[in-house]
């Protein structure tokens, strides 16, 4: 877990000592000049904002850090200076091939693209648009995102930890909300390319109808994919996105047997297979995202043409406002994001 409290130890020396060395480990003898203080902050925040969805080799090396023994110790607002790790949404992740990029690299190619989409960065404040793609090969570029904030003076004069850590929490959701709506729009912009009806009769029961949906969702890609080279697109596993509103139904589904389901049958009903449940590698997955479609879920192939790439994952920049006497500091970060084959994913429908 990222020490805030230490961070902003090294923050308060660097603003109030920006001449002098600072003791990082006085036990092995760690000292930083100032270009390495600057450093170190920048990457114990970057480690902060990217500690829930992306995961740093060297994280673990930035989250130990301790601040110098000599420093004045906080008397006030350090009742909660290790902060708890606020849950987020990060589910997405699971059906987004990394692609890892190099220095320079702001692109990357994906062959043999038929059909799919990609999205495109607008001014701020206004919504992420999504774009239909074809032809034999695509490319994706990147896009960078920024917010801008103030550490005020009084913050720092005034040792206002708690102002910091929740100033750092504030960036960093905002980081990861962004990151889902771009994902999740971009699956379920793909989606809408092969939409799943209910499926069954009135007199069905529902759990009947649902599980008989999510089979045919998972036939269909299975179907499409098949010759692409992908895999066993007949075993694969696949990754069912709904909203919390229909996750009873939708577990209900999960744990019926084929004893429950005739059993639940109504005398006279039309369909003529009692007894069915779900029988492929499905693993159900619960989001409030805003991007899901009401009474729908998404049902997605992971990985193969469905990619992303975070080329710069967090950079902190700062200067010094004379006005107010605030440090002025801009978080940017850069990725980009793909479903090249939208066949690899359906809308299934719940109503």
């Amino acid at each position: 877990m990222v020490k805030l409290d230490r961070a902003f130890d090294l923050l308060l020396h660097m603003r109030g000592n920006p001449e002098e060395d600072y003791t990082l480990d006085k036990k092995k003898g760690i000292v930083l000049n100032r270009k390495e203080q600057a450093a170190v902050f920048h990457k114990a925040i970057q480690c902060f904002m990217q500690s829930v969805a992306i995961k740093d080799k060297n994280e673990k090396i930035i989250q130990a850090f301790t601040g110098s023994s000599d420093l004045p110790v906080l008397t006030k607002d350090v009742f909660n200076v290790t902060q708890a790790m606020p849950i987020f949404d990060t589910f997405w992740q699971e059906s987004f091939k990394g692609v890892p990029l190099r220095k320079g690299q702001l692109e990357w190619e994906i062959a043999d693209v038929s059909a799919g989409f990609t999205f495109d960065l607008i001014p701020e404040g206004g919504k992420v648009k999504f774009y239909g793609i074809s032809g034999d090969k695509t490319s994706v570029k990147i896009a960078k995102y920024g917010m801008g904030i103030g550490i005020t003076w009084e913050m720092i004069e005034g040792r206002k930890l708690y102002a910091f850590v929740d100033l750092m929490g504030q960036v960093r959701a905002r980081l990861n909300n962004l990151w889902a709506d771009t994902h999740y729009g971009l699956l379920a912009t793909a989606a809408l390319s092969a939409a799943i009806a209910w499926l069954g009769v009135t007199t069905d029961p529902i759990v009947e109808r649902d599980i008989r949906t999510i089979n045919s969702g998972y036939e269909t890609i299975g179907n499409a994919c098949k010759a692409k080279g992908y895999g066993d697109s007949a075993n694969a596993p696949m990754i069912l996105y709904a909203s919390p509103l229909l996750k009873a139904r939708i577990m209900q589904a999960f744990r019926a047997t084929s004893s429950d389901i005739i059993r639940g049958r109504q005398v006279g009903a039309a369909s003529s297979i009692s007894g069915q449940v779900i029988e492929y590698n499905v693993a159900p997955r619960f989001t409030w995202n805003s991007n899901i479609p009401v009474n729908k879920a998404l049902l997605v192939l992971p990985g193969n043409k469905i990619q992303n790439s975070v080329y710069l994952q967090e950079l902190g920049l700062s200067e010094r406002d004379i006005e107010t006497l605030s440090e002025l500091r801009t978080y940017w970060t850069a990725f980009g994001a793909i479903v090249a084959d939208s066949d690899q994913t359906a809308e299934l429908a719940f109503v």
